[in-house]
């Protein structure tokens, strides 16, 4: 593995993006020096706790995974603070594990549903929760602050433990109850990411016999033509192989979108009306709602208000959706794209803890993974993502506004349109949704050509 030497001579106040901070490892914000400062601030995050302090660090499977870790151990070492690596987890087991190992934090080393090139870091406090805006806004300032530095020491030596029973333990109590039928065929593809053992793991000890796809990580191919952001691998076989259902895992195991016997991809909001009417079904749903983002479709509204269900929104993001969950008492929560959040289980969403969930759901109603997600009619909806070159506020972009709300206006009262940037990448996302396909193509279309223009990365 090449890993570029960069030597930062200052620091971006911008640390953090959506999930976690990301980057290509070598170069800053992922650069030797600032990832031992990281490790050093999530320390100094616990001055005057006492005893040493203690943190968790697992990985997907990027081939720049062990020298990041690294990198974060010499900082964490550095504050005399103590490192466990938990070598090849996904999110949701760091986040079980640093929870009920007692840890005071753990970390991820992962970018997620990304090419190998790109790697990043997730804090997870000592609760299981990602870390929140505050948090994240407290170690930036300490990672920026040219006050203190991290001694240049050599990089510790730490042996990485196996110690993930207790979450395979802690996520098939699931499916406690429940007698899985011989015949049930399902398939996964784990991306060969961080599910790779884990979750053909957890199926076989719950008498499941799945056939599993890309689980054979070489550190380069992780989400490479697999996994969530590409399962039609997987809905080919499961259409082959007359499985029930299969369910695709992104890099770092904290979501997953389905598909149904017929090969017809089942994503997150189908999986957030599955899952409501089953909580719901058994007095499991506290404040009868349930917490989804901006970018749901407003079909999972029409659905679940028919049951007296309500659905509040929130901006992207699964810890966004767990904040929300948090601040209004809520039990359950989710994004499109796959991460779903069952509070009595994590904080954080968990792939194969919502395969787990649909699977008892297709066992107890003898209906397939299809009936259950019929009654989800989505509205046409459109997203188109544009590689941008900067971000520049829109508001200053006045041809983009302009058209922006001419799209708007269009659809008042039929649809929605939402324009943002990506947190993870650089993308300017445009989403819109109204009742003519075309129409809302059209509309798409044209703000992004507008957008290439103003801020595509061969613009001047």
């Amino acid at each position: 593995m090449l890993i570029r030497p960069i030597r930062a001579t200052g620091m971006s106040t911008r640390l953090f993006g959506t999930d976690g901070v990301r980057g290509t490892p070598g170069e800053p914000p992922l650069d030797a020096r600032t990832l031992a400062r990281l490790g050093a601030a999530v320390v100094r995050m616990h001055s005057g706790a006492g005893d040493s302090v203690q943190v968790l660090i697992g990985r997907d499977t990027r081939e720049s995974g062990e020298w990041i870790t690294a990198q974060l151990a010499r900082g964490i070492e550095s504050e005399a603070g103590s490192v466990t690596d938990g070598g090849l987890l996904s999110t949701p087991a760091v986040a079980f594990l640093t929870r009920d190992g007692e840890f005071d934090a753990g970390i991820v080393v992962s970018a997620s549903h990304n090419p190998f090139r790109d790697n990043g870091v997730k804090v997870i406090t000592g609760d299981g929760e990602k870390a929140d805006d505050d948090l994240e806004a407290r170690i930036t300032a300490l990672v920026t602050d040219e006050t203190w530095a991290v001694p240049d020491t050599p990089v510790p030596s730490v042996e990485p433990i196996a110690f993930s029973e207790s979450y395979i333990a802690h996520t098939s109590r699931i499916l406690n109850g429940v007698t899985v039928p011989a015949d049930l065929r399902i398939a996964i593809d784990c991306a060969n990411g961080a599910t790779s053992q884990l979750a053909p793991a957890v199926l076989r000890g719950l008498g499941l016999d799945p056939i599993v796809l890309h689980d054979r990580p070489d550190g380069r191919n992780i989400n490479l033509d697999c996994g969530s952001t590409h399962p039609e691998r997987l809905a080919r076989v499961v259409v082959e192989q007359g499985c029930r259902l299969g369910a695709a895992f992104d890099g770092d195991g904290d979501r997953v979108v389905f598909v149904d016997h017929r090969g017809t991809l089942v994503n997150g909001d189908a999986v957030l009306l599955i899952a409501a009417r089953r909580l719901a079904a058994a007095g499991r749903l506290p404040r009868e709602a349930v917490v989804a983002t901006v970018m749901s479709n407003i079909g999972l509204e029409h659905a679940l208000r028919a049951d007296g269900i309500a659905v509040h929104r929130c901006s992207v993001g699964d810890r966004l959706v767990w904040a929300e969950m948090n601040r209004r008492g809520i039990a359950l929560g989710g994004e499109q794209s796959g991460h779903t959040i069952f509070a009595d289980h994590l904080a954080t969403g968990d792939g194969l803890a919502t395969t787990l969930v649909i699977v008892r759901a297709v066992i107890e109603t003898g209906r397939e993974l299809a009936d259950l997600a019929a009654d989800l009619v989505p509205l046409p909806q459109v997203l188109v993502n544009v590689r941008v070159r900067q971000r520049t506020a829109l508001a200053k972009l006045l041809e983009v506004s302009r058209l922006i709300k001419k799209a708007e206006r269009d659809l008042v009262g039929k649809g929605r349109v939402l324009v943002r940037y990506s947190g993870t990448e650089p993308l300017l996302r445009i989403m819109i949704e109204g009742p003519d396909q075309e129409a809302i193509q059209r509309l798409a279309e044209t703000i992004a050509a507008r957008v290439r223009v103003d801020l595509g990365e061969g613009a001047s």
